[in-house]
């Protein structure tokens, strides 16, 4: 299964057990007799019965995670071991109880390129453990020529895994794709491609004096519902995103979004956007994280370009008119969030315009990953 890593990001701190310390992993494995019980378990401050006292029933859940040693919890007496874990690389446990110690999965999106169906979206992704993903659907009037899964984008390529999923509010192809056209011209994916606005309350060009609409265009969304590992109290992803209406369109009502809406049972109740910059902005042009681009004299708000579009090129968004640049693009960013372990969460991946059906925008999606890390909260960085 998938080693699970930590992430150098901020507002990171060390999960801790009932005794306020670091978190404690089995050994795999039974306890043997004669051993005491480490801790009090999952089960609210009930105590563990002593293996001394009282011989293990295979059929009981002795630290409440959800799985007896008849249903494969190959150490029952640690909560954070179990079938409904994820192995977590260095810690020489055996997390999931598969025989094997720290070992790293295999990879699940090789057979995944050139396909548009959501299961393959998740897996480009890297989510695929069938443990974990309870669904994957294409939600809305998503067209098929805005969604697919490929190795590269021009010189762009993937995190981890054989691919990534790409998704466009125009035809999601780089400079080498079939049909291929200029995002600045972009592609209508036809009028009737409208949704209402699924977070019409978020800012959508902080200091511009304009709001959100109340129905956008050109509709692209990944819905997928999660369960979250026994012990697991994290998730991140990678995302990369690019917009031809840079730089004409930054602060003004005609702004391409990506959103990423996330429910749960305890952090989200109600639907959330999980990746936005320092100043709460989803991501757009008008994002802290649009950086790869070329500054435009022209648009004062546009002064913020470090790094050259050549280092997205062959994706189309790094050309120029020949007077000014039609694009650019955010670099890798990688959103981290809470969980807990063993609730539902739905994630939904959005891509829409907003304003008009042309000037395309797109995201490339990859490098899902469960940590045992607690965050105070979701975080997008660099």
């Amino acid at each position: 299964m998938k080693g699970v890593v930590g992430f150098l990001a901020i507002a990171f701190f060390a999960g801790c057990g009932p005794d306020g310390g670091a978190i404690h992993h089995g050994t795999g494995g039974n306890v043997d007799a004669g051993m005491s019980p480490p801790g009090t378990g999952g089960g609210g401050g009930v105590p563990l019965p002593q293996p001394d006292l009282l011989p293990p029933d295979p059929n009981a859940d002795y630290d409440h995670d959800g799985a007896s040693i008849a249903q494969g919890d190959c150490n029952d007496w640690e909560p954070l071991v179990g079938p409904n874990a994820v192995e977590v690389t260095g810690n020489m446990t055996d997390d999931d109880c598969d025989g094997m110690v720290d070992e790293t999965e295999a990879l699940c999106d090789s057979a995944a390129a050139g396909k548009t169906d959501a299961p393959s979206l998740a897996q480009a992704i890297d989510s695929c453990d069938s443990r974990f993903l309870l669904e994957a659907k294409i939600v809305g009037p998503s067209d098929v020529r805005a969604r697919s899964i490929v190795p590269t984008f021009g010189i762009v390529g993937k995190q981890a895994g054989g691919a990534m999923a790409l998704l466009s509010t125009g035809l999601a192809v780089d400079k080498m794709g079939t049909g291929w056209v200029k995002p600045q011209n972009g592609t209508n994916l036809a009028q009737t491609n409208t949704s209402a606005n699924p977070d019409p309350n978020l800012p959508a060009a902080m200091g511009c004096g304009s709001s959100q609409p109340a129905t956008v265009n050109d509709y692209t969304e990944l819905s997928l519902k999660l369960r979250v590992p026994q012990n697991a109290n994290s998730f991140s992803f990678q995302f990369h995103f690019f917009s031809a209406e840079y730089p004409e369109f930054v602060c003004t009502t005609y702004n391409d979004e990506f959103l990423v809406e996330m429910t749960s049972t305890h952090e989200y109740p109600t639907a959330t956007n999980i990746s936005f910059d320092a100043g709460k902005n989803p991501i757009t042009v008008n994002n802290g994280f649009f950086t790869v681009c070329d500054n435009y004299a022209a648009k004062p708000q546009t002064q913020h370009c470090t790094k050259p579009v050549s280092d997205i090129a062959g994706t189309g968004y790094e050309d120029s008119d020949g007077s000014k640049p039609i694009g650019g693009s955010t670099g890798w960013l990688t959103t981290t969030a809470p969980v807990t372990p063993g609730e539902e969460v739905t994630l939904r991946f959005i891509i829409f315009d907003e304003g008009d059906h042309i000037y395309d925008s797109s995201v490339l999606i990859d490098n899902f990953q469960w940590s045992v890390k607690a965050v105070g909260g979701p975080v997008t960085i660099p």
